[in-house]
């Protein structure tokens, strides 16, 4: 009898793992690296798993900070919007011939990061607005600043910039750190830093507070957690992912401009989707939002190597969202009703 119960106890430990909107996002993106390994002949090759690492990163970060105000029970539309003001603001203060204002725009792009969340956070938090209204509105913001700055793209930028995209481009820099940028590209070292500050956030009390209000945001006021304070912070946590992710866009392409951020909005709540975190605020693990990013990452990937007409990329590119979403939200629901 005793092991007829453990035998049960176990089936439904299994199966209580497979119904995680988690395991179906592991799952799709196994799937998804497997198919691009097959259709892509040197997937394995070192410069080109380097290569993917540095098409992958910016999505990764902005998923993770757009993670981070969705499970806090908000939403940022304004985030590729402040990704284009925040390349726009490093490739202004930036004087090719001077390489100490590599230092005065990172401390501008961070100052003028912090700004933005803290400008949304307010919204939000202090004065209620709904995050959608609110970010929809700093989104044009952002956009009307950037353009001030950087009506058509380009800027200057320091030659010690390209430290962020690849080290081995630098002059002077030690023989160790130009060697090991052939096998670590300073985008995962960026992606490292963003995941390394969200562990340190998530074991302090803001963290937590970030799940609390994310879940039900009357219960946590009512348990006296400051629930204005916490979106704000959230904002701006998000705001310093989205500063990573400029920082390797300008050492990449050495430029600012004002409209490339546009896109990736969309991107990164999809990737977070994807990755099992619900749009209600609350569930999710922040790590997910990379597994999701490298999940539409991989789409990409498959659909150029699949050699599928650019008429119909498009479309497949949507069809494989909406499956990639749909496995999640079909999890969620079967084990809600069991």
């Amino acid at each position: 009898m005793m092991r007829k119960v453990e035998a049960l106890s176990g089936t439904s430990l299994l199966k209580g793992a497979f119904l995680k909107p988690e395991t179906s996002s592991l799952l799709i993106l196994v799937a998804m690296f497997i198919i691009t390994a097959v259709l892509q002949e040197n997937f394995f090759e070192t410069r080109s798993i380097i290569r993917n690492i540095n098409a992958f990163a910016p999505l990764i970060l902005l998923a993770m900070g757009q993670a981070v105000v969705i499970v806090s029970g908000g939403l940022d539309l304004s985030q590729g919007t402040a990704l284009s003001l925040l390349t726009c603001v490093l490739t202004t203060v930036m004087r090719t011939d001077n390489p100490v204002t590599g230092v005065y725009a990172l401390f501008a792009a961070f100052a003028v990061a912090v700004l933005t969340g803290v400008i949304n956070g307010i919204g939000i938090g202090y004065l209620r607005i709904p995050p959608v209204i609110v970010t929809f509105a700093t989104s044009y913001l952002w956009l009307g600043w950037a353009l001030f700055l950087r009506p058509t793209p380009g800027g200057e930028t320091v030659d010690w910039f390209r430290v962020f995209y690849r080290m081995r481009s630098v002059e002077g820099l030690p023989a160790f750190l130009r060697s090991l940028d052939y096998f670590v590209p300073p985008s995962l070292f960026l992606v490292l830093v963003g995941c390394f500050l969200w562990f340190l956030i998530s074991k302090t009390r803001t963290g937590r507070y970030i799940y609390a209000v994310g879940s039900n945001a009357e219960s946590a006021y009512y348990s006296g957690i400051d629930t204005a304070r916490t979106q704000l912070l959230a904002c701006v946590i998000n705001a310093i992912f989205i500063f990573l992710a400029a920082l390797f866009f300008v050492a990449q392409n050495q430029t600012g401009d004002a409209r490339m951020g546009g896109p990736l909005t969309l991107r990164s709540i999809a990737a977070v989707v994807v990755g099992g975190i619900a749009l209600s605020g609350g569930k999710g693990s922040i790590y997910f939002a990379l597994v999701g990013a490298l999940i539409l990452s991989f789409v990409s990937k498959i659909i150029f190597f699949a050699n599928i007409p650019n008429a119909y990329q498009t479309l497949v590119s949507g069809i494989i969202v909406i499956a990639a979403i749909a496995g999640p939200a079909y999890m969620t629901i079967t084990k809600e009703e069991r």
